[in-house]
């Protein structure tokens, strides 16, 4: 199995996995709800006509994922993970195209849920064909596609990943932004969170007469300040993060149109938390004093850094603020990172280099993907790598780069011949 002849097959591809791109975006998968039916009936329908084995698998009514798979010469698996539920397209005044036109301008593909990820999906489904159409590859491969990735996973990989249904060796993530042919990037990780949510409690009174009452808003207020010290709660990353770090951090910088206190933050958004108050709820009517409350804070932290630390820092926090009825509750994920020196982070970017000739470097995500449910849950290595344009991700007029999908899809087809267990 030549991989100069599999990177042409895919160049050749490339008006196939545009239209691929466009049908799956003309295919409405808001979440909620997050139905994807009808489009797992048209991706099952593709591999059918090529003939690739597919089996669906689902748990909530509607909420349906599929797996394609690739007999290889050895009994190990590489995974290929996406989702195909998307967010949903918000306030048509920002848009200039339809969100599920699936249009294509420009060498673009355009609507929601181009970039994240229908486009990287399309990729996926080619180097699937791909791969079946040569000799049978080094080791078995199963393409993935799920639901519910944009509302925690219930209905998808987590639950795939608890139930054990998703096994395999090492998984690619195709859910990444950032890359283009020139200068690609490898996703090591995401960050994990510490979600605070605060409940005050305090006494109703008339609006004209407070003083008889207890200002359940009032008491987060008091509290707010003091929270967001956790950002300058110093964090130790640990080390051989160091240099991944430092990259995420160039990689950011890069964007155009930071403004000074932007640039500030990014430089210190590995090495501290960021504190976001993000729902603020309390009061009834604008005469009454409020007697309950509530404030949601999305803190983020560096993935291997001590997270019940720093969760017992924000307790200390909120303690020095010296605000009485007050109730906390947290949801915490550590994230996941893998070492960009393991043996499969060397052969993706071994496979990234052959396919985009250029030298891949590393990166931690800010936000979180499914690899944290198949890292953490099943201890299966994850590395992130897909055809998302920086930026696009639930953006109004979301669209895909089509080189970007050709990039993705040759490292999807290469990487298989790369691996070694």
């Amino acid at each position: 199995m030549r991989a100069s002849k599999l990177l042409e097959g895919i160049k050749s591809s490339t008006g196939e996995m545009i239209e691929l791109c466009s049908e799956l975006v003309k295919i409405p998968t808001p979440n909620p709800p997050g139905n994807t039916e009808r489009c797992v009936r048209f991706i099952r329908e593709y591999f059918d006509k090529n003939g690739i084995p597919t089996k669906v698998h689902e748990r909530g009514e509607g909420k349906s994922n599929i797996v394609a798979r690739i007999e290889g010469k050895s009994p190990s698996t590489i995974l290929w993970l996406g989702h195909i539920d998307v967010v949903p397209e918000g306030s048509m005044e920002s848009w200039k195209h339809e969100p599920y036109g699936g249009e294509v301008e420009g060498g673009f593909v355009y609507g929601r849920g181009s970039s994240d990820m229908k486009g990287t999906c399309a990729a996926a489904m080619v180097a699937a064909k791909t791969l079946h159409e040569a000799d049978k590859p080094p080791h078995n491969v199963e393409f993935w596609f799920t639901c519910d990735e944009e509302t925690q996973g219930e209905d998808g990989a987590k639950w795939l990943t608890q139930d054990g249904i998703i096994k395999g060796d090492v998984c690619i993530i195709g859910d990444s932004s950032g890359s283009a042919p020139s200068k690609p990037y490898i996703d090591v990780g995401c960050k994990g969170m510490i979600w605070t949510r605060l409940e005050a409690k305090g006494k109703t009174a008339h609006g004209s007469t407070p003083y008889l009452g207890d200002n359940a808003v009032e008491k987060l207020l008091k509290i707010v300040p003091y929270l967001k010290k956790m950002s300058d709660y110093r964090l130790d990353v640990p080390g051989e993060l160091r240099s991944v770090l430092r990259s995420s951090v160039n990689f950011l910088l890069a964007a155009e149109g930071l403004t000074e206190d932007q640039r500030r933050a990014v430089k210190r958004l590995y090495y501290y938390p960021t504190v976001a108050l993000n729902i603020l709820n309390g009061g009834v009517k604008i005469n009454v004093v409020p007697d309950t409350a509530e404030a949601s804070f999305d803190i983020r932290l560096t993935p291997g850094v001590d997270f019940e630390a720093a969760k017992s820092h924000i307790l200390k926090l909120i303690e020095e603020a010296g605000v009485g009825g007050i109730t906390t509750k947290f949801q915490i994920g550590t994230g996941y990172y893998e070492s960009s020196r393991s043996t499969f982070a060397r052969q993706l970017a071994r496979a990234v280099r052959k396919a985009t000739g250029s030298r891949p470097a590393f990166k931690v995500l800010t936000g979180g993907t499914d690899a944290i449910f198949l890292k953490n849950l099943s201890g299966i290595p994850c590395l992130g790598f897909g055809a998302g344009t920086e930026g696009q991700a639930h953006a109004p007029d979301e669209h895909e780069a089509v080189e970007n999908l050709v990039m993705a899809a040759k490292v999807f087809t290469i990487f298989p011949l790369t691996y070694k267990p």
